[in-house]
């Protein structure tokens, strides 16, 4: 008998009207340097402060300089082709300061 793995979330950034959370146990390290990492994105009601909806992506993210791609949750990541400053996202800025310290 198999059992699915439970994935345990951490939330690694907040606004008051969205989340980001990792998997850190899918953090892994290519030999470049770079980092992969099991994201979800969930929206908050602010009414109630319930999760409206939520969207699992991977994440590649260059620590060194402060860069990321999104690819679909079930990407096999080989090259990043394109990568882009978080420059006007709070969101994903605290996800890679909070992602890049493990």
């Amino acid at each position: 008998m198999s059992f699915a793995e439970e994935i345990e979330w951490l939330e690694v950034s907040k606004t008051n009207n969205e989340l980001l959370f990792i998997n850190p146990n899918s953090i892994k390290y290519n030999n470049k340097g770079f980092l992969s990492v099991i994201a979800k994105h969930a929206a908050i009601d602010p009414d109630d402060q319930s999760i409206k909806n939520d969207d699992q992506f991977l994440m590649a993210i260059d620590c060194e300089n402060r860069l990321f791609s999104k690819f679909p949750a079930n990407a096999n990541l080989k090259q990043v082709k394109k990568w882009e400053s978080p420059i006007d996202n709070k969101l994903i800025k605290k996800t890679i300061i909070n992602s890049c310290s493990y």
